[in-house]
């Protein structure tokens, strides 16, 4: 898998892979979130699986490093399916 240049979450794409500390694939970003008033970087929303119940939270204390094409946590992937569901945003 290629991950590309290291970018800053602001350039984060969704549908970008997301990979374990050990090197497995363990899903998609789906959303990055932030708090653009102060630009500070909260943590992803992540499809471990197609269909429902597959999105989780990632906090920004568990993202290793930011590429272009992948998202590494500082997690192995027996522990992704055990990330919180996230939280309703309100808009």
């Amino acid at each position: 898998m290629e991950y590309g240049s290291p970018i800053s979450y602001l350039a984060l794409e969704p549908g970008a892979d997301v990979v374990s500390s050990d090197g497995k694939r363990v899903g998609a970003v789906q959303e990055v979130v932030a708090d653009s008033g102060s630009d500070i970087f909260e943590g992803l929303v992540i499809d471990t699986r197609m269909g429902p119940g597959g999105l989780h939270y990632v906090s920004y204390d568990q993202v290793a490093e930011i590429y272009e094409h992948a998202v590494v946590l500082k997690i192995p992937a027996a522990d992704a399916d055990r990330l919180p569901k996230p939280a309703p945003r309100r808009r």
